[in-house]
């Protein structure tokens, strides 16, 4: 049973259409319903599945000059009809429209969902599948590691199934709704080098339920790639230094761009100056085989929507073609100062948090070169396999990216693994450093999440194999 089937719909859009005061104000009314299962394996064994959930509403008021929002976890008919008071009330929090904007602070605690919560059917109905699942990758991943590599290493597993429902209803008369679903899990080996270095090596990946994370993530391979990234970790030469080629391996590789390029087109930081790429719209900032998309409505993918959170239909959205910068990520408040309509990007973490633009599904389209092509051309440099946290200035678009798994690249192959790396350079020089780019796009596993303003988004990346010239390459813990 969805949001609006147990609150009265004709309800709930006189009560947004009553909340602006003028006829230049907007409002919208938010509520959201999430339920979790959460899952944990060790070698030992796994413990009881926890389950959980929470439901809330909130009222939002856009007036010329400031934002006004206000939440409370409930979605009791009582208490959503209270919210306009509550709203006027509470006197904020306020700032011009498209500013980062915190969560209320008056807004109580989510609350369990009570009654309403599924919590408990869903742990009867799937615990044991997804468990069973995690003992699969477990007992994959000890045996693809060897005795003695996994011996000497410590094994943990996670899991979560969640299910979100989300419902809008803005003082224009729109309602819409949409139900997210996402099954994710992670698993990790923590061990020692021979040089008795500590290195830790880590697979994951989500789908929307449990048949299909089975289907794209098939336990038995889990496990394989982690026993086997466990064995050439304890056998990792130390990394290059240097300014180099990079090639990064198609899928997770794009969080580079993602961090490096993308958030930088999000329009509350573009707006507002805090963009290195937005000074260069229509311009060229790369190859003309570059092309950056974000879309929402790709089927089963971390990032994917029906509608964004203010109701919006979801789109999809080129921010890069043939090299030029060519559009931005706009939510109602960002699009009302751009002077234009939204782009269907707006996202928040909870019914607490003002939205956002944000990205969603944020990949390179496919070029031309075979994948063998692009590393046969390179003499010395760096394979990124995959890369792990990083951190961006948006302002200058310079970066700085751990790797989490990466190859010496020698006369062409691919020759050893490598130590912990680090990987730094300069967003606007890393596009125009694109040499290659493969016909090979992938995404990447579907665990990841994408944080922003203290609020936590699923997101997917996603690219081909591509060669970048001017990338700066050291041991990590060097600088």
């Amino acid at each position: 049973m969805s949001i609006l089937s147990e609150l009265d719909r004709s309800f709930l859009r006189r009560l947004a259409v009553a909340l602006p005061a003028r006829p230049t104000e907007y409002a919208d009314l938010f509520l959201e319903r999430t339920r979790h299962l959460s899952f944990r394996r060790d070698r030992e064994g796994g413990g009881p599945a926890i389950a959980g959930g929470a439901e809330g509403s909130a009222a939002r008021l856009m007036t010329a000059d400031q934002v006004r929002h206000a939440a409370i976890g409930s979605l009791d008919p009582a208490e959503v009809a209270a919210l306009p008071q509550r709203l006027r009330a509470s006197g904020g929090p306020s700032g011009a429209p498209g500013e980062d904007r915190p969560a209320p602070a008056d807004a109580p605690p989510a609350r369990a969902a009570g009654g309403r919560d599924r919590g408990a059917a869903l742990a009867a109905a799937g615990a044991a599948d997804v468990d069973r699942y995690l003992e699969e990758v477990r007992a994959a991943a000890l045996g693809a590691a060897g005795p003695g590599a996994a011996a000497a290493a410590r094994f943990e597993a996670r899991a979560e199934c969640v299910t979100r429902e989300v419902a809008v209803v803005t003082s224009e008369g729109e309602v819409a709704e949409d139900r997210r679903d996402w099954v994710a899990f992670s698993a990790r080996f923590d061990g020692t080098r021979r040089d008795a270095g500590p290195f830790g090596v880590s697979e994951g990946g989500g789908a929307v339920d449990l048949g299909r994370l089975r289907a794209v993530h098939p336990p038995s391979q889990v496990g394989e790639r982690l026993g086997r990234a466990l064995r050439e970790g304890r056998e990792a030469v130390p990394p290059p230094s240097g300014e180099m080629m990079v090639v990064l391996a198609p899928g997770p590789g794009g969080i580079l761009f993602h961090e490096a390029c993308g958030h930088a087109l999000e329009g509350d930081r573009a707006l507002k100056g805090r963009s290195a790429l937005v000074d260069l719209f229509g311009e060229k900032v790369g190859p003309e085989g570059l092309t950056l998309v974000d879309d929402p409505t790709l089927a089963g993918l971390p990032g994917s929507m029906r509608v964004d959170d203010e109701g919006w239909p979801a789109a999809r959205n080129v921010l890069i073609e043939s090299g030029r910068v060519v559009g931005l990520l706009l939510d109602r408040a960002t699009a009302l100062l751009a002077g234009t309509t939204p782009t269907g990007s707006a996202r928040r973490e909870s019914y607490r948090d003002l939205p956002l633009p944000r990205m969603s599904n944020t990949f390179i389209l496919e070029g031309t070169h075979p994948p063998g092509e692009i590393l046969a051309s390179v003499a010395r440099g760096l394979y990124v396999a995959e890369l792990g946290t990083g951190e961006v200035d948006t302002v200058t678009a310079d970066f700085s990216f751990s790797v989490r798994r990466g190859y010496l690249i020698a006369g062409g192959r691919a020759v050893a693994p490598v130590a912990a790396a680090v990987v730094s350079g300069n967003g606007l020089r890393a596009l125009r450093g694109i040499e290659m780019i493969g016909m090979d796009l992938r995404f990447d596993a579907g665990a990841g999440e994408c944080g922003k303003e203290g609020q936590r988004a699923r997101a997917s990346v996603g690219q081909p194999t591509i060669k970048v010239a001017g990338l700066s390459v050291h041991p990590a813990g060097t600088r």
